[in-house]
């Protein structure tokens, strides 16, 4: 029961950080956000290299919103997404993979009114979940392998890098499906 209100709370306070509009309220969320961070022992340290990673994406995010609304509408989302992304390590540090897969079977049991397994939804979320780490070192590789070839990464260029991520994400999805019909799991 801890975990599924962690997970709706969860929910709820990001689809909420989205919703502010109020520069005030967002640092009363980044101050929020702190205190969980310290009453949580988590490495100062690991949330900032972490946090260095994904940098990139956000200040893309904010010339987007800048170039389609407003200078300020961009940095408002820039901290909405710092905000969020912080919030999700946080949220990552304190469940397990496998408790996140079933507090979404117990969240998603009303379907099984309607006959839709519910253990599969797990199963799905556990492996996408699982997915992301392996996907992310073998963009790495592939970038590396390009580099070494002596190749820039251009736009020409990613669409290669995209045919072998897209290859090598079909082969790990069948030695997958392969292990879990070896262990018997049904459908």
């Amino acid at each position: 029961m801890k975990n599924i209100l962690k997970f709706v709370l969860f929910l709820f306070y990001t689809i909420f950080l989205f919703l502010i509009k109020d520069v005030k309220i967002l640092i009363l969320a980044i101050l929020l956000n702190f205190i969980v961070t310290f009453l949580l022992k988590t490495s100062l340290r690991n949330i900032i290299y972490s946090t260095k990673t994904f940098l990139p994406f956000v200040v893309v995010t904010i010339f987007f919103n800048i170039f389609l609304a407003s200078v300020q509408e961009g940095i408002l989302m820039g901290i909405r997404i710092m905000i969020c992304y912080h919030v999700t390590y946080l949220f990552s540090q304190t469940m397990t993979v496998l408790q996140v897969a079933n507090v979404i079977q117990k969240i998603s049991m009303p379907l099984k009114l309607v006959k839709v397994n519910t253990k599969n939804i797990g199963m799905m979320i556990s492996i996408s979940i699982c997915m992301l780490p392996i996907l992310k070192r073998e963009m790495e590789t592939l970038i590396k392998t390009m580099n070494a070839k002596g190749e820039q990464l251009k736009l020409n260029n990613m669409v290669i890098l995209m045919k072998n991520m897209f290859i090598s994400i079909l082969k790990k999805t069948s030695q997958m499906e392969k292990t879990l019909l070896a262990k018997a799991y049904e459908e």
